[in-house]
């Protein structure tokens, strides 16, 4: 039976935690109030709460597929400029610039564990808006780098500010969806759609003749990354509880929903024995070491296919709009893999096969990359298209993403 078609049974706690559906400690679920809400002749139909849903997944899931939009144009803004001359201008010899397309994950990588620390304390929503403000702050500073330490530096910080993003995507997804309904979401939310943009933008900045016009991009990225952390602040709501575009019954609704998971919706209570846990499950460390692995391409793929499509032959100009099928492909690829999880899971009692599909599209990139070492120098549109392929990691890396919250309550 869906969760769709039957009311959840309240998940078990104890007499501390809440009593009659009022909170009693700081130590509960901020949802826990609304435990008892939808008893007896408050029931609701499984058309009422797919109305819900449906409500949700058009406020919700535009504004984090954003959010992650933003942060793939920005892992592109080096690579377009470079073809404008940015190199040149930043003193970008030898290593240098493989060291600038590094240092944001560098950034990342320090900030990560701190990130979650501070989502876990602060505001969810708000949080990822500040973050948002400050990103954009940097990436219009980024617009008037004269030199390499200047630019390494803002890059870290840019991979320190993109740090709460994205686990703030997926603890608002955990919020609102079960499990079974985060796969598809997550698919919609990944997509490789940045191209749309960072294609057009860096293609119109091939006709400004001013020197150093590969600083517009930055200016450009940056000013839109402003706008829509306000927008992100206004309109995505931190938990249910606060969520002002829904009834005080439908938050009661979207609770439930959830309940199942055994999830909750949001507590700022710190657990030690919950980390020590989670740094004593192999799943945990399994799941660290294949991220690291299935974001090598990539890094390299994002730092360095404008080029090598410009050393393909094409000029700076047509290498910009070349660039976008690489985002077809990788939308394929999360629709694909995701919705492949999806109609596992629909169709397919009690099973989702997520680790079959990453192991898909896996095979699927690592084929595409042979091709790719293997075809003669000669072969420009083989080469061109198995470098397309190779952006089929992301539909598998995305499908991993969402295992780490379908196995952890």
């Amino acid at each position: 039976m869906s969760i769709d078609s039957k009311i959840i049974e309240p998940v078990r706690t104890s007499s501390k935690d809440f009593s009659h559906g009022h909170v009693l400690t700081g130590d509960a679920d901020i949802a826990a109030a609304y435990a008892n809400k939808l008893d007896g002749e408050n029931a609701y139909s499984s058309k009422e709460a797919k109305r819900l849903r449906w409500k949700l997944d058009l406020r919700l899931v535009p504004i984090l597929w954003f959010n992650v939009t933003l942060g793939a144009m920005d892992k592109v803004t080096t690579s377009t400029a470079a073809l404008y001359g940015m190199k040149t201008d930043c003193d970008l010899t030898g290593n240098r610039y493989s060291w600038v397309g590094s240092a944001f994950y560098f950034g990342y990588l320090i900030w990560c564990f701190p990130a979650g620390s501070l989502l876990q304390k602060l505001p969810v929503a708000k949080t990822m808006a500040t973050a948002q403000i400050l990103w954009g702050i940097v990436l219009i500073g980024t617009g008037f780098a004269k030199n390499f330490e200047t630019l390494i530096a803002l890059r870290v910080l840019l991979g320190v500010l993109e740090a709460p993003i994205i686990p703030g995507n997926f603890l608002i997804l955990g919020m609102w969806y079960s499990r079974r309904e985060q796969p598809i979401r997550t698919g919609l939310m990944y997509t490789g759609l940045s191209v749309l943009f960072t294609g057009p933008i860096g293609y119109g900045i091939g006709f400004i003749t001013d020197n150093g016009n590969w600083r517009y991009f930055f200016w450009i990225a940056g000013a839109m990354t402003i706008v829509w952390a306000v927008i992100v602040g206004i309109f995505l709501p931190d938990n249910p509880v606060r969520a002002k575009f829904v009834t005080e019954r439908q938050k009661a609704i979207a609770i439930d929903r959830v309940r199942a998971d055994q999830t909750g919706i949001e507590n700022k209570t710190w657990k030690k024995d919950q980390m020590i846990e989670t740094l004593l499950d192999p799943k945990t460390w399994l799941m660290f070491l294949f991220n690291i692995w299935i974001s090598i391409p990539n890094g390299g793929l994002t730092n360095f296919a404008p080029l090598i499509i410009n050393g393909l032959g094409y000029t700076a100009q047509r290498s910009t709009l070349l660039t976008m099928p690489t985002g077809i492909i990788q939308t394929v690829s999360s629709y694909m893999c995701n919705g492949g999880v999806f109609l596992c899971a629909k169709y397919i009692s009690k099973c989702q096969l997520r680790g079959a599909w990453v192991i898909f599209g896996c095979i699927v990139g690592m084929i595409a990359a042979i091709f790719l070492y293997t075809l003669p120098l000669t072969s420009l549109k083989g080469r061109l298209a198995a470098l397309y392929m190779s952006y089929f990691y992301l539909g598998p890396y995305i499908v991993a993403l969402g295992m780490s919250t379908a196995n952890t309550a």
